[in-house]
């Protein structure tokens, strides 16, 4: 039995992975700064503040652990101050990097983003050895997060994983706009046609590369993400299929309607912000053969599988959804989207 630290474990990937770390049956430390509750004996949650000058010495003094599991990571939609968010992001990274230090823990395995490349614009799949390009905050943030853990090289072994989406059952968060177009039988619009490919990857794959990663000596950073990449149509298409309501894809050009989305995104009108723009106007796939060829890993759903599973876990879970939980496992407010929702 090993003992582990999950940051960020009352999230929607740090639920998914706690539990699963406990079914095998190891200890767990869980840190969030949401209330958790205690799942079995094995589980320890504590809802802590990362940023809070105290918590090294209070995560030190519970002991060793074999690995950590950085997740811990505020998002662009989640606040308002993006200052704020880049400053948690990695004030936050650098209090687990001090636990590990200092509790003789080998290995932190970390989850950056695929938002370190939105400014990226070439037309074949990114690797690791390309140049992070970021443009908002949060992308700075996984970057400088990157670059911390790696000064700590010769102190511990640190796991960086490049996720993009992230989707599984219990994925809601921006997916609540595009699904309640789809249950109350809608318009669901495409900028354009619709026919570019914006890679995802499965939860359930992402932990399963994570735990791989544990075993494996040295510090190195992955790509990850579904094969057979679907067009964005295609994942909209497959979704409107699966709920046999009214809804239908239809489309709008690029100019004027993503500088009129910019401009309420800037107006604080619509949760629609520059992740989202580069997921609807262009191509965005990674290279996954590293994480293939080292890991012995791959993915086992692709892009519109998993975004069935979210869409079945919110209708299931609609009204329950506006409040609870981590920014990625609650209805997003719409803004100015509710109107076009009500006449599209």
């Amino acid at each position: 039995m090993s003992k582990f630290l999950v940051t960020g474990s009352a999230g929607f990937l740090g639920q998914l992975l706690v539990s699963n770390l406990l079914e095998k049956g190891h200890s767990v430390v869980a840190v969030d700064l949401l209330p958790t509750q205690q799942l079995s004996p094995l589980h320890k949650p504590l809802q802590m503040d990362l940023t809070d000058g105290n918590a090294v010495a209070a995560l030190v003094e519970l002991g060793n652990y074999d690995s950590i599991f950085h997740l811990a990571s505020q998002i662009d939609f989640g606040v308002r101050d993006q200052k704020k968010l880049l400053d948690n992001n990695v004030i936050s990274t650098q209090c687990v990097a001090k636990v590990a230090a200092n509790t003789s823990c080998r290995k932190v395995v970390f989850t950056s983003s695929n938002s370190i490349y939105l400014g990226y614009s070439g037309d074949r799949p990114i690797t690791e050895k390309d140049i992070p390009k970021v443009t908002d905050a949060y992308g700075e943030s996984k970057v400088l997060a990157e670059q911390l853990l790696t000064t700590y090289s010769s102190v511990f072994d640190s796991m960086i994983f490049r996720c993009p989406n992230i989707i599984d059952s219990g994925r809601v968060g921006m997916l609540s706009i595009f699904f309640d177009f789809v249950l109350e039988s809608r318009k669901c619009w495409l900028i354009g046609e619709g026919n570019t490919r914006y890679q995802c990857i499965y939860a359930q794959d992402l932990i399963d590369a994570m735990l791989k990663s544990v075993s494996v000596l040295g510090s190195s950073i992955y790509n990850v993400g579904s094969d057979d990449v679907s067009s964005i149509r295609e994942m909209y298409q497959a979704v409107i299929d699966r709920a046999g309501t009214g809804a239908r894809v239809a489309s709008v050009p690029r100019f004027p309607t993503i500088p009129f989305l910019r401009l309420l995104n800037r107006l604080k009108l619509s949760p629609i912000g520059p992740y989202q723009f580069r997921m609807l106007t262009g191509d965005f796939v990674f290279d996954c053969a590293k994480a293939k060829n080292e890991l012995g890993w791959s993915p086992t759903l692709n892009n519109a599988e998993m975004l069935c599973l979210a869409f079945d876990y919110y209708v299931e879970n609609r009204q329950l959804l506006e409040t609870l939980g981590s920014a990625n496992s609650r209805s997003v407010s719409q803004g100015a989207i509710r109107l076009l929702r009500k006449i599209s």
